[in-house]
């Protein structure tokens, strides 16, 4: 509703609204109850009214309330309960009542870019930027989401450009530098992508991705020289988190180390011994009940997740499921056969396959024989 003025004479004024006794022009009297009748006319509707009396006239001025702004403390625990469609217009309300408002630019430019729409995000973080430019904590996180919105478009200048000042403002930001991390790898700048992850685990040393993505990038960079730091890395990841996505990215990576591992010796062709000890599992789980196999299976399994040494023929572990020693490459042959048994489909990761499918070949041979 839009403000209105008017301005009309005294001796204009219709006395007939006014009790007897105040009905003549310029007296206190008369400017009193014109006041009232004003007052009380506009009452109904609220806003701000002003009657003024200049010169033998009456200027009457009317303006609405203007609205009140959403308080961010009533829309911070709608968005932290990710309750986004009622957030949004509350976010939308304030930030037409205040174009700069710092908060509600970066919780609609987060909002878009969670919703797919990186072009809309981008353009409310940069000016989510420089309205948080008085706080400097606000200012990083504005710049790291800004970053994020840049790389689903493809900008990764931008991101860089966003992250490097994120950090410069904040050098304690993990999130800020495990994605500047990330964006380094992803340009192929392995070690300095290294380096970054690394200053990110020193800030949060329990941070799962961030563990995750180091041991990558190690074996990105130099897959022999860091091969025993990132196995390490990643058996962090699967016991602190055994189920999931991340635990099983790490599993597959640890299974691509144990099938490198397995071809170091013997790039090309098949490895004998792990034929033998593939063919030595088929036979053994062959005669094997399914309780006493699963218990087996569950035991080398939970070995396996300490990490194997498959090139170290002098390692030698005793299992309560099984008489005698097992070497670290016969207990992975273990698992492969133990899988493929449960999960004809699937692949153990272990790098072993060619051998399994050679040991199940003289395996079929030796019954025919019979």
């Amino acid at each position: 509703m839009e403000g209105t003025a008017f301005s009309i004479e005294e001796a204009g004024f219709d006395d007939s609204l006014l009790p007897e006794g105040s009905r003549t022009p310029g007296t206190e009297a008369f400017r009193r109850a014109v006041t009232d009748y004003f007052q009380k006319s506009y009452a109904s509707i609220g806003g701000q009214l002003s009657v003024v009396f200049a010169a033998g006239r009456i200027e009457v001025a009317w303006e609405p309330t203007a609205p009140e702004a959403p308080a961010m403390a009533s829309i911070g625990p709608l968005l932290q309960q990710r309750r986004f469609d009622e957030a949004r217009p509350l976010l939308e309300t304030l930030l037409q009542l205040e174009p700069e408002h710092p908060e509600a630019l970066y919780n609609l430019g987060v909002l878009a870019s969670e919703e797919g729409k990186p072009e809309e995000a981008r353009l409310l973080l940069r000016r989510a930027v420089v309205a948080n430019a008085s706080n400097a904590h606000a200012q990083a996180n504005a710049l790291v989401a800004l970053a994020l919105a840049a790389m689903r478009l493809g900008d990764k200048a931008e991101a860089r450009q966003a992250l490097e000042a994120a950090i410069e403002l904040e050098p304690q930001n993990s999130f800020a530098l495990r994605s500047l991390g990330s964006l380094l790898v992803i340009a192929g700048a392995f070690a300095a992508g290294v380096e970054r992850f690394r200053q990110a685990l020193a800030v949060a040393p329990d941070d799962l991705i961030t563990t995750f993505n180091l041991a990558r990038a190690l074996l990105q960079l130099d897959p022999e020289e860091h091969r025993g730091e990132a196995d390490r890395l990643l058996l962090q990841v699967i016991e602190a988190q055994p189920y999931g996505e991340l635990a099983n990215k790490a599993k597959d990576l640890r299974g691509s180390i144990a099938a490198r591992d397995l071809r170091v010796d013997q790039p090309e062709g098949l490895r004998q011994d792990a034929v033998s000890y593939c063919l030595q599992a088929l036979q053994l789980f062959e005669g094997m009940d399914q309780q006493r196999f699963i218990a087996v299976l569950s035991e080398v399994a939970a070995v396996g997740q300490g990490g194997l040494q498959i090139n170290e023929p002098g390692t030698a572990r005793s299992l309560k499921n099984l008489p005698g020693s097992w070497s670290d490459l016969a207990l992975a042959c273990l698992i492969h056969v133990g899988m493929k048994r449960l999960t004809p489909d699937d692949d153990s990761g272990l790098g072993i396959e060619a051998e399994y499918q050679e040991a199940m070949r003289l395996q079929e041979q030796m019954g025919k024989k019979l």
